[in-house]
């Protein structure tokens, strides 16, 4: 008895001590991995937004223009603590960072016999977005698909703080209208951004890799109640470019960042590196 009460006296202390170290922050992927098969290809994410991951993997694949709306992710059973250890050790309790709850996601889809083919593109999303739903990683996602043609994976449905799905409205799809007048397109897209604000309250930074294109092409884009989604791309289109968009969302601030970028491929650059080239003057490899 004596033993096992000595026992108990130093189990004590460093079950406290190891229940007290930090939890080691998971090793995610730089970038997914895809792999082709016979017939069907391979993408093997793992990140905080995992889907969103293996979108961009296949963007620079195939040379897809793929528009992507994060899931507004805010309650503790999709987002979690990602605080630096070293700070939250100093500051153990106030409030520190989160990024989404995600990690590991493996889709697979038929292998596309021409980049081109809408079809077969269709099939790739909508199969990698339906087997990612069938996780347990944050967001539910639908694509979507325009009059045009477009592609647009969309967050539709996140948890609640008791842990249940629950269907959000997504931002873009907020009517808004606004006057149709001579603008660049940085300007447009600037009243966009403050009209969805006024609408819903929310908060949206710009954020584009190169602004010059959007700041030197004009637009008259506007409307009557017209989705801001709608007015975005309609706003794009002017620069006759692939450009697509990522709207992400931020639960700290809160706030949402919409991103632009045009449209690439990623080939073989001939010497055994790889290189990105605009969407529309590449070529499928062999």
């Amino acid at each position: 008895m004596l033993k096992s009460m000595r026992a108990l006296t130093v189990l004590a202390p460093l079950c406290g001590l190891i229940s007290a170290q930090p939890t080691p922050r998971p090793s995610f992927l730089d970038r997914a991995r895809i792999q082709h098969g016979d017939s069907v290809v391979t993408v093997t994410a793992n990140a905080p937004l995992p889907l969103f991951q293996a979108i961009f993997a296949v963007r620079l694949e195939y040379g897809w223009q793929i528009n992507f709306e994060s899931a507004p992710c805010y309650s503790p059973f999709d987002v979690v603590d990602d605080t630096a250890p070293k700070w939250r050790a100093a500051h153990p309790n106030e409030k520190g960072v989160t990024r989404p709850a995600g990690g590991l996601f493996t889709g697979t889809f038929p292998e596309p016999k021409e980049a081109s083919d809408p079809k077969a593109e269709r099939l790739a999303l909508s199969t990698l977005v339906e087997e990612y739903n069938a996780t347990d990683n944050p967001g539910r996602y639908v694509l979507r698909v325009d009059s045009d043609g477009q592609f647009t994976v969309v967050g539709t449905e996140v948890k609640d703080e008791s842990g249940a799905l629950k269907q959000i409205s997504p931002l873009l799809d907020t009517p808004l209208t606004l006057a149709k007048a001579p603008r660049s397109v940085y300007d447009t897209i600037k009243s966009i951004l403050g009209a969805l604000e006024s609408a819903t309250g929310s908060r949206v930074l710009f954020a584009a890799t190169s602004s010059s294109l959007f700041r030197t092409t004009q637009t008259t884009t506007g409307g009557e109640r017209v989705p801001a989604r709608e007015l975005l791309k309609q706003a794009l289109a002017n620069t006759n470019r692939t450009i697509q968009y990522d709207l992400s969302f931020d639960p700290d601030v809160p706030v949402y960042v919409l991103s632009l970028s045009p449209a690439m491929r990623e080939e073989n650059d001939g010497t055994g590196g790889r290189r990105l080239v605009p969407a529309n003057a590449s070529t499928r490899e062999p």
